[in-house]
């Protein structure tokens, strides 16, 4: 009984997590994929949606994960367990759900840094990947609000790498990444990135497509 319950809870939540991504950014574009679990993820800690995100990659890629969480957000929201956030500080659960084939989310900057420059790694992701014996895999967010009224998340999923390695190979793909969403045109996809997930036009979008159509019947006339 309990595990319908929880199965149903976790449902519920997910659809919600989702829902809350559609209204909030208006798509979700990807490069790169991942290695065959189990592995650690380290992501940058960018946004509000980086949660979100995670729960996102591994629902597109069939994954069971867990997600790596203070307490504090964790005591809040108990209720996010059930889509297997996990407390930061529980090492031993993190070590045993990679030791059995499972992916573990990490934010190695250990909090939030919403202006974008990477911060200094904690030793947490590098710590699990060699206690488990798995691959460190890096990956890059960017929610970037350019040339349309909802922003865009890009992530880059990038090659396995050593423990030494993580925090200079991510500083390198976000300066790419940063340099790259510079340089194309702001209503224009990055290229070398696939949406993979569709959220919600902005007013003036909608309006474009209402003035078109108006114009088409009127040349029609």
């Amino acid at each position: 009984m309990k595990g319908h319950f929880e199965r149903g809870v976790a449902k519920v939540v997910g659809w919600l997590l989702l829902r809350e991504l559609r209204g909030g950014v208006r798509g979700v574009f990807l490069r790169g994929s991942f290695p065959s679990p189990p592995f650690v993820l380290a992501m940058n800690h960018h946004s509000y949606f980086d949660g979100h995100l995670v729960y996102l990659l591994f629902r597109l890629h069939k994954i069971k994960g867990k997600l790596l969480v203070s307490r504090e957000n964790l005591e809040a929201f108990p209720i996010f367990a059930s889509l297997g956030a996990l407390d930061a500080q529980r090492v031993r659960s993190a070590i045993s759900a990679l030791k059995d084939g499972e992916v573990v989310a990490v934010f190695p900057e250990g909090e939030l840094r919403t202006h974008g420059e990477l911060g200094e790694f904690k030793r947490g992701a590098a710590f699990l990947a060699e206690k488990a014996g798995v691959p460190l895999v890096p990956m890059v967010a960017r929610l970037s609000l350019r040339g349309f009224s909802r922003p865009e998340a890009y992530l880059w999923i990038g090659e396995p790498v050593s423990p030494e390695k993580l925090r200079p190979t991510m500083l390198a793909m976000l300066t790419e990444l940063d340099q790259a969403l510079r340089d194309r045109h702001p209503r224009e996809p990055v290229p070398g990135y696939n949406l993979v997930f569709s959220g919600t036009f902005g007013f003036d979008e909608k309006l474009a497509r209402f003035s078109q159509a108006v114009g088409k019947m009127l040349r029609m006339r």
